[in-house]
């Protein structure tokens, strides 16, 4: 009965048997093979690696291109604004009136307050963190200041109650740039004011 089974079976049994060997086989190659496809993948990683600093070292640097083209435009934006205001300045009075001459002094006062605003405004920019909101700011012209100071507010970079101050300065000064209008003690005492609820 035994032997009848094993007659019965052995098909089966030398199957399996010629499977194993095959998976058995198989295995040995894989582990034979083994060490060389772990050293490729070593390879790959290292490459990888090299490749991810490389990256860092561009990303770096491009940040530091970022920084120096923002300052150049702020300064030429400056230069800008000091050319205009050389242009419209009134002249220097010869033997000019005691009036003449106070307008002209109450005229570079009213000057040197807006800048120093203008100032603030621009390095609160700069110091937005986020550099692609920061850099969109780049592309705004710098004629008023009335386009860039909402967009300050909604950034968190001025209050709601600065950039109604800023707004206020920078259309009467663009006002007072014509000549038409005199430049009185009133009109620097306005400005001061105006520049004490400005932080900065």
């Amino acid at each position: 009965m035994v032997l009848l089974a094993i007659i019965l079976l052995y098909p089966v049994i030398w199957k399996l048997s010629i499977s194993q060997m095959s998976a058995a086989f198989e295995a040995l190659k894989t582990a034979k093979d083994l060490p060389t496809y772990l050293g490729h993948i070593t390879e790959a990683s290292e490459r990888l690696q090299s490749l991810n600093r490389e990256i860092g070292g561009l990303r770096e640097k491009l940040g530091e291109l970022d920084t120096i083209q923002e300052e150049l435009e702020i300064a030429n934006r400056r230069i800008a604004d000091l050319q205009k205001l050389s242009e419209e300045r009134p002249p220097e009075p010869v033997a000019a009136e005691p009036e003449e001459i106070d307008e002209v002094r109450n005229w570079e006062a009213v000057s040197e307050i807006w800048f120093e605003v203008k100032d603030i405004v621009e390095d609160r920019i700069g110091g937005i963190a986020d550099g692609r909101i920061r850099r969109k700011y780049n592309s705004i012209p710098r004629y008023t200041y009335e386009e860039i100071t909402p967009l300050l507010v909604r950034d968190n970079a001025l209050t709601a109650a600065e950039a109604e101050v800023v707004n206020a300065m920078d259309r009467t000064f663009r006002s007072l740039r014509n000549r038409k209008t005199p430049v009185t003690p009133e009109r620097v005492r306005e400005f001061q004011g105006w520049r004490a609820r400005v932080g900065g």
